[in-house]
């Protein structure tokens, strides 16, 4: 992308799909978008009426029904967000699970369902929208990681295995898409308050450990996460590419 001459944090004119995007992290990142000035396409699994209420509504904003395990349904997100809007030009991957217990007696079936979600769904998302996003001449990508794709943790076999490829996958797809002028990049978030953390959030023990193993001394907000990916998506970042950028109050730096 060449050096802007606006606001290089605004989206003004451009589209964007949310994958994950009816609660959480995910409802965040599509608000924020909204409020920069992106039409929002924001996609997920989940029954509308289960959506969260910040959720971006009107000004031709749209939402869409996505099973990120199909890769037909992820081709039909493509088009209709094409269709809807007549362009894509900005992608995140964020929809994913977690599934927890010991490596030792965890399902073949919980693994590979937790791989399929995040890892080849990411992979399913990513080539369903890259024709769209090379015709729109400058776009960009970021994927949802996690510290736990960078460092072990416990219980976590299949999630931890998942972010770690979605963030190198960011990397292999920023060399590879570079020439079509699409940017591909990486969020990778400790330990956020949503639904897929509220059982360890839950639990006194788990959170004092976590919270003490994150050098400021918190969990990072859904809004944290969007200011970083709305920053890696935007034009202040054109020089940014195949990059991981961790959101984690110093989590890493151990």
């Amino acid at each position: 992308m060449s050096t802007p001459k606006t606001d290089p944090v605004r989206f003004d004119g451009r589209v964007a799909l949310v994958t994950g995007a009816a609660r959480g992290i995910g409802a965040a990142i599509a608000a924020r978008l909204a409020e920069l000035g992106a039409t929002v396409a924001a996609a997920d699994i989940v029954p509308e009426d289960q959506w969260e209420d910040a959720l971006p509504t009107g000004d031709g904003h749209t939402r869409h029904h996505l099973d990120i395990t199909s890769a037909q349904s992820c081709r039909d997100t493509v088009e209709e967000v094409v269709a809807a809007h007549g362009r894509l030009d900005h992608l995140v991957n964020n929809a994913g699970i977690v599934s927890r217990g010991p490596a030792a007696t965890m399902s073949e079936e919980d693994f590979t369902r937790v791989i399929d979600v995040n890892l080849t769904g990411t992979f399913r998302m990513s080539q369903a929208a890259y024709p769209a996003l090379r015709a729109a001449g400058e776009a960009s990508i970021v994927n949802i990681g996690s510290t736990n794709g960078h460092i072990a943790v416990l219980d976590t076999l299949g999630y931890c295995v998942s972010k770690a490829g979605v963030m190198h996958m960011a990397r292999v797809l920023a060399l590879e898409w570079a020439r079509d002028n699409i940017r591909v990049n990486a969020v990778g978030p400790t330990i956020v308050p949503t639904a897929m953390t509220q059982d360890v959030r839950a639990n006194g023990e788990y959170m004092a450990d976590k919270l003490a193993r994150i050098p400021l001394g918190r969990m990072a907000g859904p809004l944290d996460v969007a200011l970083t990916v709305t920053h890696l998506l935007s034009p202040a970042a054109a020089m940014t590419t195949g990059q991981t950028i961790f959101v984690d109050g110093g989590v890493i730096i151990h």
